[in-house]
């Protein structure tokens, strides 16, 4: 049981390693989620120059060409946390309005 335990833990942590590095590697153009309020979510995408592609409940998914440094950016204007955006997708649902 506790090999089990311990094997899940160690699968969430590396899991949720990969979502916050992955970011910041790979080309120009990879969709990333900014979380947490919408509002200042898409104030920071604005002031990062990135493109917003959809608009989830707390997260919103976004986008931007100029360069592999939006994630960089996107913290420096503020962001509170900016995950893998096609796989953080799939976690967060759809707004309503």
């Amino acid at each position: 049981m506790k090999r089990t335990l311990l094997g899940a833990a160690l699968a969430l942590l590396g899991w949720g390693v990969i979502m916050l590095a992955m970011p910041f590697v790979g080309p120009a153009g990879r969709q990333v989620a900014v979380t947490g309020d919408t509002r200042e979510a898409l104030r920071t995408i604005a002031a990062a120059n990135g493109r917003v592609v959809v608009v989830r409940k707390n997260a919103v998914i976004a986008v931007s060409n100029d360069g592999g440094s939006f994630a960089f950016r996107l913290y420096r204007h503020g962001a509170p946390l900016v995950i893998e955006g096609r796989i953080a997708a799939t976690c967060f649902p759809l707004t309503t309005r």
